[in-house]
């Protein structure tokens, strides 16, 4: 099967890189084409100093309908550990690593160390709701559906589902939506705690770009530390918390911005940020 083009697109507009996931007829399912380029793209944005924050969404009626059932079944060119033919050749590292580059996005998601901002409109659902609760924060229209669809098709969650949906609606809550696979529309979500912010239907993007251009005018390198403590606080202990912020207060405090940012406190004016 020839691979698809254009099914990830990006652009830099204000310091904010806009991901495009670029697969309508499909609902923006993932693919393993799809996710090798996502997690690669998030991999390389790391280093780009013109990038502040980042922006996630999907062209078309859906925000991501999770993974591409064609992969999951076990019938597409690449085999799928567990329901592919046991005796197809496989790579060695996909035997060790199931989930490959699809559970690599989540990874990168986190580990690219700026802000990533999800902007939502019809489904989240499956991988796509692993990776729009590994955003910093998720901005969804009311066409927005939200749900851990895993047991509908008799798997079980991946892409950090079982780790980020009890931090963000708690544990029964979590526990009732994978086994139930129960799919919210756009005020549960809302309600529960998956969306952060609900506008009118096609305002996702609009509204998530502003955020996210809000964000991006901000001290970066500051921002970007905050989040790497607020990320390493859910497993840290308070004492190791306190150490941290010593080492990263120290950090910041040589960026050009945290000089820029005190002298304009005692100058009484607005900084003049350069995310440097």
């Amino acid at each position: 099967m020839a691979k698809e083009e254009n099914m990830l697109l990006f652009r830099v507009e204000d310091n904010v890189g806009i991901i495009t996931l670029n697969r309508p007829h499909k609902l923006n399912a993932i693919s393993w084409d799809l996710a090798s380029e996502l997690a690669a793209l998030l991999y390389s944005l790391r280093d780009n100093d013109e990038v502040r924050t980042i922006l996630l969404h999907g062209n078309g009626r859906a925000f991501c309908a999770g993974g591409d059932v064609d992969f999951i079944s076990g019938d597409s060119d690449r085999p799928m550990p567990g329901t592919s033919d046991p005796s197809r050749p496989m790579p060695r590292s996909q035997r060790k690593t199931p989930g490959g580059p699809f559970v690599d996005v989540v990874r990168q998601l986190v580990a690219v160390d700026k802000p990533v901002i999800a902007a939502i409109q019809g489904h989240a659902v499956g991988a796509g709701l692993g990776y729009s609760m590994a955003c910093d924060r998720r901005f969804g229209d009311t066409t927005t559906k939200m749900g851990a669809v895993f047991t509908n098709i008799g798997v079980s969650p991946d892409c950090g589902v079982s780790w980020f949906l009890p931090r963000l609606v708690g544990f029964s809550n979590a526990l009732m939506l994978v086994e139930t696979a129960k799919v919210l529309n756009a005020e549960e979500s809302k309600a529960i705690g998956l969306l952060d912010e609900l506008v009118p239907e096609g305002k996702a993007f609009e509204v998530a770009f502003e955020y996210a251009r809000l964000v991006a005018r901000r001290a970066s390198v500051a921002v970007d530390m905050a989040r790497r403590l607020i990320h390493r606080s859910q497993y840290a202990t308070l004492e190791d918390i306190l150490d941290y912020e010593a080492a990263a207060g120290t950090m910041v405090a040589s960026a050009f911005d945290a000089r820029e940012g005190t002298q304009a406190f005692l100058e009484k004016r607005k900084p003049v940020f350069r995310g440097i």
